[in-house]
């Protein structure tokens, strides 16, 4: 392994036990027990809400748009098969 490799296996290896401690000075310390409500009290916040829906309405306008793709590719592989039927 060259030194590059080496240097970006020992960040990760210490990124990683940082990450591990400090979930658990948080569980030890009680710090998690109110982490779900302070995440949904964020969710709901209205502020978050307005910055969050125009990335869901975008997500959903590309997910129909691909699912409207989907079918209309579909939808050609069944007539072309049905033209090669009646040949």
């Amino acid at each position: 392994m060259n030194n590059r490799g080496m240097i970006t296996s020992l960040l990760t290896i210490g990124a990683a036990g940082a990450v591990i401690y400090g979930i658990t000075r948080g569980i030890q310390n009680g710090t998690f027990q109110n982490l779900p409500k302070t995440i949904s009290n964020t969710l709901n916040n209205q502020n978050v809400q307005q910055l969050t829906k125009p990335l869901q309405n975008m997500m959903d306008n590309q997910n129909s748009q691909q699912l409207t793709n989907e079918l209309q590719q579909g939808a050609s592989n069944l007539m072309g098969d049905n033209n090669q039927n009646m040949q």
